[in-house]
């Protein structure tokens, strides 16, 4: 069965045949099944009208300790791809890139960072207030200060308004029902921020948050042409046992998440669809840009994991911070795996990260690392371990210390150190005009401390001011 085919059903019923079915009833009066066929799993959606049927074979996979993304989570996230997702960009090849990515196990993971997983789940209770059970933008002020159990059901922000969750009291949990969205205002404004202490926020089976980025895309993003938000999901210090699962997110203005000053949280199971932003505007420029996936800042013990990043610019930067990991990503369209820029900035160190398990395709560069020239600041112990990338049209592998956001001076300077670099297992192949290696650095680059060990990108040119042991430059 072909893994993207569709077809037009009209049932008003779900078929519960199968004695392994898993049904779920979800408004408005959509249901999914799955049942396991030659050992596989296999979604559908129905609905009382007329609507598309998905059809999706994945790996079965019970739920454990080490498989973050339940098949269950998995049926609930295609389903909103399904309802919500522009009808025949879902190509069999993301579906694939899909189940790989949430289906993937995590193992150890650097920092300990792994415990994250393992941690026993908040189960959402039944909601019993009918204040705690939004479904206008009016009503949540309410629920955030009498609620510790809120759904949001179909809720439209209003122009230039905030879907505010920063002063949620510990321990809440929130769930994005049905279609989130936004009204259109030519302002830079935050959409939605959360903040608080052991909080839970996820998306239902069938739900997506829809930024409407159509609204303000012209191909400049952030860097100018129309005033934008320039976050539209900004997650400030959650501490304690907090996690974001289960989104399907499409259509940001510019930046996806802004995810800054947070310990031990745990991001999961989270779809970046921007596909629309690929459209060609009459300026020959992409519609969207700056679509940057995940900005992580100045955050301690962090693990984003299991995710899919389709769009235009970074699919995770990393900018400062201390023993963060990102696992088991699926990147595609932007610009890859990303350490900076660092310099000049509040906080100019990177101390620990790692990038593993991960794939990088049809994207400008696969791993780079990108200093402000002229400035000051350390980034130390980066892994990027078991990286696989493929259509890489810029670089494969950069380090560069001259960058500036119009785009490298040319003049790398080492204010921003670089030591304890670790690449293993980073393989794969760019076009014939990319770069396997790009590296260029200023003078007194500690490039002797780095440490190369199956390092294989092909297919292009090379450039390197210095080589690491390890490659061929």
């Amino acid at each position: 069965m072909a893994t993207d085919r569709l077809r037009t059903a009209h049932n008003s019923h779900v078929d519960v045949r199968k004695a392994k079915a898993v049904i779920f009833i979800l408004p408005p009066q959509v249901a999914l099944q799955t049942n396991r066929p030659n050992s596989q799993t296999h979604f559908e959606m129905f609905s009382s009208s007329p609507a598309i049927v998905f059809t999706a074979t994945l790996v079965a996979k019970a739920l454990s300790a080490t498989s973050p993304v339940s098949s269950t989570e998995q049926a609930g996230l295609l389903c909103g791809i399904n309802t919500y997702g522009t009808s025949g960009a879902w190509t069999s090849a993301y579906l694939s890139d899909f189940s790989t990515t949430m289906s993937a196990t995590v193992g150890t993971l650097a920092y300990g960072l792994d415990s994250l997983v393992t941690a026993t789940e908040v189960t959402t209770p039944v909601i019993t207030n009918s204040v705690c059970n939004v479904t206008t933008y009016s009503a949540i002020a309410a629920a955030v200060s009498a609620c510790t159990n809120i759904a949001l059901t179909g809720i439209t922000v209003p122009a230039g308004d905030t879907l505010n969750l920063s002063s949620l009291k510990a321990g809440t949990i929130v769930t994005f029902y049905g279609k989130t969205t936004w009204a259109y205002a030519d302002s830079d404004f935050d959409m939605l921020t959360i903040e608080g202490k052991n909080i839970t926020i996820q998306g239902a089976p069938c739900s997506v948050i829809d930024g409407n980025g159509a609204a303000w895309w012209d191909g400049e993003g952030s860097n100018g042409g129309a005033t934008k938000p320039d976050h539209m999901i900004t997650v400030e210090k959650l501490t304690g046992n907090s996690v974001i699962k289960n989104l399907y997110i499409k259509n940001a203005p510019t930046h996806v998440f802004d995810i800054t000053k947070n310990v031990g949280l745990l991001v999961k199971g989270v779809v970046i669809d921007m596909i629309d932003g690929y459209k060609i505007l009459s300026s020959g420029l992409d519609a969207a840009h700056n679509t940057d996936g995940f900005d992580l800042s100045s955050n301690n013990n962090t693990l984003v994991t299991n995710s899919m990043v389709i769009n235009q610019d970074d699919c995770v930067a990393i900018t400062s911070g201390v023993d963060n990991v990102a696992n088991n990503m699926f990147c595609s369209g932007g610009h890859g795996l990303s350490i900076g820029s660092v310099g000049g900035k509040s906080d100019n160190t990177v101390n620990g990260v790692t990038f593993s398990n991960s794939n990088v395709v049809n994207s400008e560069n696969g791993a780079r690392i990108k200093t402000n020239s002229g400035t000051t600041g350390t980034i130390n112990a980066v892994t990027y371990s078991n990286i696989t990338m493929s259509g890489i049209t810029t670089y494969g592998i950069d380090v560069q210390q001259d960058y500036l956001n119009g785009g490298p001076t040319g003049t790398p300077t080492n204010g921003v150190t670089i030591t304890n670099l670790v690449m293993s297992g980073v393989t794969g192949t760019v076009v014939s005009t990319a770069y396997d290696y790009y590296i260029l650095v200023g003078t007194g680059a500690t490039v002797s401390s780095w440490t190369f060990t199956g390092v294989s990108v092909t297919g292009g040119l090379k450039s390197c001011n210095e080589v690491p042991s390890g490659i061929t430059c």
